[in-house]
């Protein structure tokens, strides 16, 4: 008898080695997580790209109100420029408390780019560094200006961190910025920031 059971498990165990059933389950269980991951990552790499696409192409846009002297001869306010960048950059981000602009204008570009705050610092402030102080000072005409746009893109998707270059890897800042010299155009002093 106890034979009989041995010859059994060893035919079972040998019609179990040889069959194939369950083989494809089991690879796309080893194979399955991986390829959905890259998946996911190359979607959420895309759509990061495009929407930071999207807000450098509504900072360029809103540049040439500053250059030519529109928003100065306007006037336009702080909310009111930023409405203009929000028209372009609203078809990926929510607009509304999402995006922060600075706007800001020196007598010279030296000048200029040592008053400039770093680019992660304009926004909400995240994991300690210091927030930015708000700016918008569209300067007088043949002045150089800078206007900056910064949006939090949170990471959704595992393994992207590395991406991540605020709030300890699970946000990134996307900036959209441009540095010009507004045309002579007549208009009245504003004030510095």
């Amino acid at each position: 008898m106890f034979k009989e059971m041995i010859s059994r498990m060893t035919q079972s165990l040998r019609r179990f080695s040889h069959s194939d059933r369950g083989a494809t389950a089991v690879e796309f269980a080893i194979v399955g997580p991986p390829f959905i991951m890259i998946i996911g990552a190359t979607i959420e790499t895309g759509m990061m790209m495009f929407t930071e696409y999207m807000l450098q192409s509504a900072v360029n846009d809103a540049s040439r109100l500053v250059r030519t002297g529109q928003a100065q001869t306007a006037p336009l306010s702080a909310s009111q420029f930023k409405a203009t960048i929000c028209k372009t950059a609203s078809l990926m981000v929510d607009c509304s408390g999402a995006v922060t602009v600075y706007v800001r204008s020196d007598a010279n570009f030296q000048t200029l780019t040592n008053n400039l705050p770093n680019l992660l610092t304009i926004g909400p402030s995240v994991g300690g560094s210091a927030k930015a102080a708000d700016c918008y000072n569209p300067g007088q005409f043949s002045q150089p200006a800078a206007v900056v746009a910064t949006y939090d893109w949170h990471i959704s998707t595992w393994g992207l961190s590395a991406f991540g270059n605020i709030g300890g890897g699970v946000a990134r800042r996307l900036v959209g910025f441009a540095v010009f010299q507004n045309e002579p155009f007549p208009g009245q002093p504003t004030n510095a920031c």
